[in-house]
């Protein structure tokens, strides 16, 4: 069977809109939820692309996911209905991507300018074409529910990381856990050959780290960047340089 355009495709959601449309009630469906039927019925025939703002309103009644998929696809994530969310807030999906929101942007084609307004700012929004480009990673549901307090939009590095600090490359020693519970993590800055010193080496970045290139880094104001990763080996190489001082 010839495949249809993406133009001539319904999403689950518009084709019950529609169904109500075509039964003549969708003007009381409407009015006993107190939905603006207006802007509903543009949607639901095709006139109108549904914003962010009123998926946002329907979703006690849609789930994003009916939204994003069409009819001639199988929904691959648990969906249904969620509490209204205001579409000023902060989403799951929004929180998380706080730090590296411009790779998102990249992948989206956003301008610096757009991405900003809508993961910092929240001046915008993304659309469900926005939403449907990333549903293969991302289930639709994150961009429609807060997120909780132990997401707080971090990038917290786990150790054989190396990151990009203040125009520093550093190899976090500290762990993961730890780091995200601290707020900070214990690295080591690569810098050039010395004695003492132990040479590491990831996949594009090199450089030797010793005890006294060693020191805490905090998240305030300055966030890492991850660049690169080094082995096992290495790690317990320097680990060994570090324990000696407390022999």
């Amino acid at each position: 069977m010839e495949k249809k355009s993406e133009s001539e495709r319904i999403s689950y959601a518009r084709k019950a809109l529609l169904d109500l449309v075509e039964k003549r009630e969708l003007r009381a469906w409407c009015m006993e939820r107190d939905l603006p039927h207006s802007s509903i019925y543009k949607v639901a025939v095709g006139t109108d692309i549904p914003s962010y703002i009123l998926v946002c309103q329907m979703l006690p009644y849609f789930s994003p996911a009916e939204w994003v998929y069409f009819t001639d696809e199988e929904i691959p994530y648990k969906h249904e209905p969620l509490p209204a969310f205001n579409p000023k807030e902060f989403s799951l999906f929004i929180k998380k991507h706080k730090i590296d929101y411009m790779d998102i942007a990249e992948k989206l084609g956003l301008t610096e300018a757009n991405a900003k307004n809508i993961f910092l700012h929240r001046r915008a929004n993304l659309s469900l074409l926005h939403i449907r480009k990333l549903a293969a990673e991302v289930n639709p549901k994150e961009f429609f529910v807060p997120a909780d307090e132990s997401v707080d939009g971090f990038f917290y590095p786990d150790r054989g990381d190396i990151v990009s600090l203040s125009g520093k490359n550093i190899l976090v020693l500290s762990k993961n856990k730890d780091n995200s519970q601290n707020a900070c993590f214990i690295g080591a800055v690569l810098e050039s050959e010395s004695d003492g010193a132990i040479h590491v080496k990831g996949e594009t970045v090199e450089g030797y780290v010793s005890v006294r290139n060693m020191s805490s880094f905090t998240y305030a104001r300055r966030n890492p960047v991850l660049v690169d990763k080094v082995d096992d080996e290495t790690v317990s190489s320097v680990l060994k340089m570090v324990r000696k001082l407390f022999a």
